[in-house]
């Protein structure tokens, strides 16, 4: 069984657009905030730290509105790992008794080695931190 990584998110008044509603380019915002969180928190690095790897890819899908007021929660998880490259599943819920999906979100992440500018392999440690974490892909 896998384990998702949570993101509790409040959504604020400058997070919405003329309906109301939260603006769709926020919920990228949202996206990438979990992302970080999950990698910092499951990798152990400080957050003054470059984690090993950059965001190359994103895609969102808005199924319900959120609104201002609302608390959501992101449930990440690495859905696939390539040679040089992961990807993240990102299912964001209003937390509403009924656990309403408002959103579904995806990264692509490739691994980086900063020193040399250059893409790596996504090392054996990484994808074991990551098992042992969500217990499977």
């Amino acid at each position: 069984m896998s384990r998702n990584f949570e993101t509790p998110i409040q959504v604020k008044y400058r997070d919405t657009d003329s309906m109301g509603h939260v603006s769709s380019p926020v919920y990228y915002d949202y996206l990438q905030h979990a992302y970080l969180e999950f990698m910092f928190k499951v990798l152990s690095v400080p957050k003054h730290e470059k984690l090993p790897h950059i965001m190359v890819k994103t895609a969102c899908e808005y199924v319900q509105p959120a609104m201002f007021g609302d608390s959501l929660v992101v449930r990440s998880r690495v859905s696939s790992f390539g040679n040089k490259s992961f990807e993240i599943e990102h299912v964001m819920h209003r937390q509403d008794g009924q656990d309403t999906v408002v959103a579904r979100g995806y990264s692509k992440h490739v691994m980086f080695d900063y020193e040399n500018n250059k893409t790596t392999p996504v090392t054996e440690d990484f994808k074991a931190r990551i098992l042992d974490f969500q217990g499977s892909v």
